[in-house]
């Protein structure tokens, strides 16, 4: 997919430079490979791409360039008109302040965590759209789970950390600490997040389906709510268009939301990966810089989106992509979310903390009917004493 854009770069940029494009797996792939290649004392390529807990492994060793340098240079660097044209959230997100705040990468996409809804099927319920607050997300899943009486019908419980963050971030809260150091897992917004979803399993208008991706019960009436990655907009569509086919009817209207939220704006989980540099030459890591500037401008990242179904990074890129919002309205109104966008850690340890949050959302969600908000707190407690030892232990390991 990228390959006809860097041929594009290669041929115009007035440097000389030459990317080369190699294609090393999943970033847990690409994790394993730069890892091994820092161990055995050999320079990994001038480019990675990956998470920013990523950013906090590679760092370890110092082996990524800070890009403040490269962003504030007065020749080569961003002007401030341009550093402004980024959603401040995915523009300040590969800051660490763990690692002295050093910007460790840049950002040239982004998902987000989005509610999809059936549009036809909540008006058939006797209701106008999709719900803004807690409340009424509760009562149309409600009356969705009765309107079809099996157990299925009302919302799709997601157990992953990117959900558990999803949730506390519309309930108002954090799962960083206020120095963004460490995890608070246990917040007031967390456990009443939870609770929340806990009751409505409990009154059967949510339930877990684990037999794959979601989206084919969205599309098949047997959940009027689901939440995932904004990447998976095209996938919805697919099977809402087959079961209309199947059943030789209208497909239904469905659309994406924000989170329903406690907070007067949403306030919307984003994520994605990084282009960052490592330390090589002087002359290649500015190379490597030249590069991502060119690859976020709007009008490349424009086309970047069209190929990939991502976001972008920076709003000016809006004005290049007219006819695909027309094309894709759910992404479209997705994209009017990116200005609430908030951040999940980029601290090292995160890839454990994640595995411990599923499991305590797991554990959460088994507890009997009733549990009370302090058994909630107290699973999410040891939650957050576990993350945080995990912390710990990581940065300790940092190169002096």
């Amino acid at each position: 997919n990228m390959l006809p854009m860097i041929a594009q770069f290669n041929e115009t940029n007035a440097c000389g430079i030459t990317v080369e494009a190699q294609n090393q797996g999943s970033y847990d792939d690409i994790r394993n490979q730069v890892n091994a290649s820092i161990n055995a004392g050999e320079l990994p390529a001038a480019l990675l791409v990956g998470y920013q807990n990523d950013q906090a492994f590679y760092q370890l060793n110092d082996t990524l360039a800070d890009l403040n340098p490269y962003v504030d240079d007065a020749a080569w660097g961003l002007s401030e008109e341009d550093q402004a044209d980024f959603y401040p959230t995915f523009f300040n997100q590969s800051i660490h302040p763990a690692f002295d705040n050093q910007r460790l990468g840049f950002p040239p996409n982004r998902s987000m965590e989005v509610l999809f809804y059936n549009q036809t099927w909540l008006e058939e319920l006797g209701f106008a759209g999709a719900p803004t607050t807690p409340d009424e997300f509760r009562e149309m899943a409600c009356a969705a789970a009765e309107a079809n009486g099996d157990g299925t019908g009302g919302f799709i419980l997601r157990d992953d950390a990117s959900a558990v963050a999803a949730w506390t971030y519309a309930f108002g809260g954090d799962i960083l600490t206020e120095d963004g150091l460490g995890y608070v897992y246990d917040g007031d917004a967390t456990v009443e997040a939870l609770a929340f979803l806990k009751g409505m399993l409990d009154d059967g208008c949510a339930y877990f389906f684990t037999e794959g991706f979601p989206n084919p019960e969205f599309a098949a009436r047997r959940a009027i709510f689901t939440m995932g990655s904004s990447s998976g907009i095209p996938f919805y569509g697919g099977d809402v268009a087959t079961v209309a086919e199947e059943n030789g009817t209208d497909p239904d209207a469905w659309g994406v939301a924000a989170i329903p939220h406690t907070t007067a704006d949403p306030v919307q989980n984003i994520y994605g990966g990084d282009i960052m540099i490592t330390n090589t030459t002087p002359e290649e890591q500015l190379a490597a810089w030249i590069f991502i500037k060119w690859f976020t401008t709007p009008e490349v990242q424009a086309e970047w989106n069209r190929i990939s179904g991502y976001f972008p990074t920076r709003a000016g890129t809006s004005e290049f992509l007219g006819d695909f919002f027309t094309e894709n309205p759910q992404w479209a109104a997705a994209v009017e979310l990116l200005p609430f966008s908030y951040y999940e850690p980029q601290l090292i340890s995160y890839t454990a903390a994640r595995d411990a949050a599923q499991a305590a959302f797991n554990e959460i969600m088994q507890l009997p009917a009733g549990a009370t908000a302090d058994d909630i707190r107290a699973i999410l407690t040891t939650l957050t004493e576990t993350a945080n030892a995990a912390q710990a232990e990581l940065m300790s390991e940092v190169q002096p």
